[in-house]
């Protein structure tokens, strides 16, 4: 008889959402595995301390109260903006669903990074790749950016490499702990110090000038390379007019296309879930606003914070405006959002700085923690599902949605 197959933990923490290795069960070894789980698992750790119990045990009376007057808020609203940091399916099917069904906005918090690839994407085209292509064929890998690539997904370079050394390029600005990160996993690595700004107009002078010109290592590995893969992050890529950066850098690979294989890993952080999921329910990315249930897309018009300061200039239009802020994570409400005078229902594990009859908390647990979630990797191709052992079924964004809509 065949034994069942043994599901792999997973570590939902950032977007490489990586399966941890048979012989990690011993919480001593995380730090060696990822410094940045390390960090999180002793955040959740202390956080679950209290609430799990609390939700266990939670007033039901008080929260079916609490309930009432979130549902109360939305039938009195004539505006709604469903945002948030949104960052698993669950979340996101729910969002886009309880916005239509108010004839709402919907739009993630901070979604400028992920729009400035969109919007180059929908402007100039490109040639994207899964990280599983680009790290069994890439004879050269150019990585561009600095030291927040790997702030946000430590364990990306070994998720990269295939076993064998392979030619790459670090461009941008990257500190001697960073390069050798890169080295010890494998690559066979050059850094050229350069300002974000210059690099497709670098690639663009290699390329044109030909090896005629471009005498160096550097220039001869751009040109030799049959299947080329570059990596950026838009959240980690500082530059200004990102969008222009993008298409600038797009344009470059579909040129090179035309006699060698180049293609582009934009890595997306754990938002990309939402974008994901919202168009296969609408047709587009995010930034929705519905009418009559149907959804109306500008990217430029419909951004929460936008969204937000059209709504507190107006006295008339603050009055009878909600916000329903919805969180996966456990970080604190952004600044900007929680200086906000507008009217809240926030949706998550944290409770905002203060209660009141216009700012309410629905409490929630942890997705991949105290609920199952799933979440799509940076590259957008696989769907990762974190199982939970010890589940929370009713406190969970979805499901506070759910009775919202009803």
């Amino acid at each position: 008889m065949n034994e069942p197959s043994r599901q792999p933990p997973i570590c939902s923490f950032c977007s490489l959402v990586c399966e941890l290795p048979d012989e990690l069960h011993d919480l001593q070894m995380l730090p060696v595995f990822c410094s940045k789980r390390d960090i999180q698992s002793k955040r959740i750790a202390a956080s679950l301390e209290g609430l799990t119990t609390d939700l266990r045990h939670a007033d039901s009376e008080a929260l079916s109260a609490t309930l009432g007057r979130a549902i109360g808020l939305v039938r009195q609203a004539h505006s709604v903006l469903v945002t948030g940091r949104i960052h698993t399916v669950e979340s996101a099917r729910a969002a886009v669903e309880l916005a239509q069904r108010l004839d709402g906005m919907v739009d993630p918090w901070d979604s400028d990074e992920a729009f400035d690839s969109i919007l180059s994407m929908q402007r100039v085209g490109g040639y994207g790749v899964s990280l599983g292509e680009a790290r069994d064929h890439s004879d050269l890998w150019i990585v561009v950016g600095d030291d927040r690539l790997l702030e946000q997904t430590p364990r990306l370079p070994h998720a990269m490499h295939r076993g064998e050394s392979v030619p790459m390029l670090l461009i941008g600005r990257w500190s001697d702990a960073s390069i050798q990160v890169w080295s010890e996993a494998g690559f066979d690595v050059l850094c050229i110090e350069t300002g974000l700004e210059e690099i497709p107009k670098y690639l663009s002078q290699v390329s044109r000038l030909g090896s005629n010109y471009c005498d160096s290592q550097t220039g001869r590995w751009i040109l030799d390379a049959k299947y080329t893969s570059i990596l950026y992050s838009p959240t980690a890529l500082e530059v200004e007019c990102r969008d222009l950066w993008i298409d600038l850098l797009s344009r470059w690979v579909l040129n090179r296309n035309e006699t060698t294989r180049v293609a582009t890993l934009a890595w997306g952080s754990l938002q990309s879930t939402f974008h994901q999921t919202c168009t296969w329910l609408t047709g587009f990315p995010g930034r929705i606003r519905f009418q009559n249930h149907q959804p109306s897309y500008d990217p430029h018009r419909h951004r929460a914070k936008d969204w937000c300061d059209r709504q507190s200039a107006s006295g008339t239009a603050a009055e009878k405006s909600l916000i329903i802020w919805i969180d996966d994570t456990l970080d604190d409400l952004p600044t900007d959002f929680d200086a906000s005078k507008l009217r809240r229902v926030i949706v998550g594990p944290n409770p905002p700085s203060t209660l009141s009859e216009s700012q309410l908390w629905l409490p929630t647990g942890i997705a991949g923690t105290t609920f199952a979630a799933n979440m799509f990797r940076g590259d957008q191709t696989i769907l990762a599902k974190i199982p939970c052992a010890d589940p929370l079924p009713s406190f969970t964004p979805s499901a506070w949605l759910g009775r919202l809509t009803r």
